[in-house]
C-alpha cells in the first residue's frame, strides 16, 4: 500500500498556446486502486469520478481559491513563461462525506488566459 501523496500533472494546450497546467495531489493509497492517477493521460471520469468508482470515496464538497502567484521553477517551462512570472492560479480542495480531503489541485493558467464561470440561476 502506498503512503504519502501521489502527484498527477496535466498540460492543456490549444492553438493559442498553453491553456492551463493542472497538478493534483491525492492520497497515495488511491493509486493502489486507480494506477491511472500517476499518469498524465486524460481520465474518462475526471479525477474525482475515478476516485469514487475505484476507491469508494465520493466527493461532496469543494473549495476554490483564485489568486495571482509566481510560477514555480518546475512549472515555468511547461507554461512557456519565466520562473517567477505572475500567473492566475485556481487552487481546489475536495472533501468526502467524512470530511477527509480526497484531492488538492492547482491550475496555473497560461499567459493571456482568463478565468470564467457560467451558472444557471434558480
Amino acid at each position: 500500500m502506498r503512503t504519502g501523496f501521489v502527484r498527477r500533472q496535466r498540460r492543456y494546450p490549444d492553438d493559442g498556446g498553453v491553456v492551463a497546467l493542472s497538478t493534483s495531489w491525492l492520497p497515495g493509497e488511491f493509486a493502489d486502486a486507480a494506477p491511472e492517477l500517476v499518469e498524465s493521460a486524460p481520465l474518462p471520469k475526471m479525477t474525482f469520478g475515478l476516485v469514487e468508482e475505484r476507491v469508494g470515496r465520493r466527493t461532496v464538497r469543494r473549495s476554490d481559491v483564485v489568486s495571482l502567484r509566481p510560477v514555480p521553477a518546475g512549472d515555468a517551462e511547461l507554461l512557456g513563461v519565466e520562473v517567477g512570472a505572475p500567473a492566475l492560479v485556481m487552487a481546489n480542495r475536495y472533501w468526502d462525506a467524512d470530511g477527509a480531503v480526497t484531492e488538492y489541485a492547482t491550475d496555473f493558467l497560461g499567459p493571456g488566459r482568463h478565468l470564467s464561470a457560467e451558472y444557471d440561476l434558480p
